[in-house]
């Protein structure tokens, strides 16, 4: 599973698995439960097709305007805020290292939703779909309204506006015949992603056409922000972040440089590299180990500094 690679497109359908650290419960009440969801509903970026809530794990399938690393971890840090303020508690709920974004080709969605709706089933909370509470399988059905986006899988299921409803109950009473690797690691090789390769590619090749590349000088202003904030936030001068000299304590800070310009910046790895004199296949590898090697909240210690900072 971890050896995949997540995808982070926009205007994409994803299913989002986010579990809780060490199984610590991520609801302090029945009414964290409308908050979360309210949340998300009042989202500009993300479209909410279906979901189901554990007490330790969220599972979430979306439409995401933007790539979900544009939105997705400020969401998940605001709502463990209001946690925070409304339980007491301290800490970060969400487990970073584990959670998945699968790319969810449309055609596969109402599949993708059924998963969803039978995990409570699968866990044997429950005997059917409808009895669990904390899923979306009621805002399909009517009865409630907790933000799901309720039309494009109706759709979906048939054209007939006065047939969705037992269409829906019709396609929900049987669950899939598709293993469940399928949905909470996708169908691809090497990507996180249940979809063809031809979608894949014309996906991948949508976004990047549209993407509009930023003057270099631009990103190297963004460089050296980098090295400021760090700089000013440790103490430490330029010379350590840029690899010139090494510290006792932190002989890796030109990696932790590249990881802040790269995953957080959202900086140009070719920059990176040009700068440090590194060439981008090693570069790459030492971006991803430097989770291994430091503290999550060290890390986002550090993405919180950059955001507050540019805000």
């Amino acid at each position: 599973m971890d050896k995949k690679i997540s995808l982070d497109l926009a205007q994409q359908h994803y299913y989002l698995q986010i579990p809780s650290v060490s199984q610590q419960p991520l609801f302090s009440s029945v009414f964290a439960y409308d908050a979360l969801l309210h949340s998300l509903e009042q989202h500009p970026d993300v479209e909410l097709y279906g979901y189901c809530l554990f007490p330790h794990a969220l599972h979430l399938l979306v439409l995401s305007h933007k790539a979900p690393s544009t939105w997705l971890e400020a969401w998940l840090m605001s709502y463990n805020q209001w946690h925070q303020e409304t339980s007491g508690g301290s800490g970060y709920l969400f487990d970073d290292e584990h959670i998945h974004q699968v790319l969810i080709q449309p055609r596969y969605l109402c599949k993708a939703l059924r998963h969803i709706h039978y995990l409570p089933v699968k866990s044997r909370l429950c005997s059917s779909p409808e009895q669990f509470l904390y899923s979306s399988y009621q805002d399909y059905i009517g009865t409630q309204d907790t933000g799901v986006d309720t039309k494009p899988l109706l759709a979906e299921l048939s054209p007939h506006y006065g047939q969705r409803l037992r269409r829906f109950h019709d396609f929900m009473a049987v669950s899939n015949m598709e293993a469940d690797s399928n949905f909470n690691v996708g169908n691809h090789d090497y990507y996180l992603a249940l979809a063809d390769n031809h979608y894949l590619t014309q996906a991948r090749a949508t976004y990047q056409a549209q993407y509009k590349p930023i003057l270099e000088s631009e990103h190297l202003q963004t460089w050296q922000r980098c090295i400021q904030i760090l700089s000013q936030h440790h103490n430490l001068p330029s010379e350590y972040w840029l690899g010139i000299q090494r510290h006792h304590s932190l002989p890796d800070a030109h990696f932790i440089l590249a990881w802040m310009f790269v995953k957080v910046a959202k900086g140009p790895l070719y920059v990176a590299s040009k700068q440090l004199g590194i060439d981008e296949a090693t570069l790459k590898l030492k971006i991803n180990s430097v989770k291994l090697h430091h503290p999550n909240a060290y890390l986002r210690y550090i993405a919180q500094s950059w955001n507050t900072t540019t805000a």
